[in-house]
């Protein structure tokens, strides 16, 4: 059995298919190119951490007949895995039953938090060597991260996806499994958390350079 596998949820940056509720600010072009966005730094994250140890990657896709998709799992260095129709605990149990039969440990990130920081990942894989499980929790009440390890995989059985309760039902869920909480972070959902990332990045745009970009280009085509 291998080490550590790190894997990722993404989906086809589509014009009114992701980030809806950003267009409000953005519109749905603008939505969209700022997801690609993410995606591009959340990639750029993965390739750091493999290149920081004993790290296999993957990545999880709503479709995989898209170009932009293919070109992604091709940069990680994997084929893109298809995820299976149903909630977010349905495309979680399929990823983590396919990678707790080959690796010790499984750490699964979204695409939603382009500035998660390197130490959080290394912070989720250690954290795997003390319990079972982990979990990074979101500033939503969801998670960015989850995590599992020597085959025991998460419960999310009555888990109110979306909502603030998400992390506390996951926790419930788990309730007679050992579970490490790592520290938080922001995901960007709604628009209100553009000003949390707008302010991140004003200070450290090194922390996610391809949504810095984008957000400078959205911002120069909206004067």
């Amino acid at each position: 059995m291998e080490l550590a596998q790190l894997a990722v949820f993404v989906r086809p940056p589509a014009v009114g298919k992701v980030k809806t509720r950003l267009a409000a600010l953005v519109g749905e072009p603008g939505a969209a190119a700022l997801y690609r966005a993410f995606v591009e730094d959340t990639l750029g994250l993965c390739l750091r951490v493999r290149a920081a140890g004993r790290v296999d990657l993957a990545l999880w896709s709503t479709r995989l007949d898209d170009p932009i998709v293919a070109e992604w799992a091709d940069r990680l260095g994997t084929a893109p895995r298809l995820q299976p129709k149903g909630d977010l605990g349905v495309k979680l149990t399929a990823a983590f039953d396919e990678g707790l039969r080959r690796y010790q440990r499984v750490v699964i990130i979204g695409s939603d938090a382009p500035t998660f920081p390197i130490e959080l990942i290394v912070a989720a894989f250690d954290s795997l060597e003390k319990a079972p499980l982990v979990l990074g929790p979101a500033n939503d009440g969801g998670y960015c991260t989850v995590g599992a390890s020597n085959g025991v995989r998460p419960s999310f059985e009555g888990v109110r996806w979306s909502t603030t309760e998400t992390l506390e039902d996951t926790v419930r869920a788990n309730a007679n499994r050992q579970l490490a909480i790592i520290s938080p972070w922001y995901d960007i959902d709604q628009p209100e958390d553009l000003q949390v990332l707008h302010a991140h990045l004003s200070v450290d745009p090194a922390a996610a350079p391809a949504t810095a970009s984008c957000l400078a280009e959205l911002a120069r085509a909206q004067r």
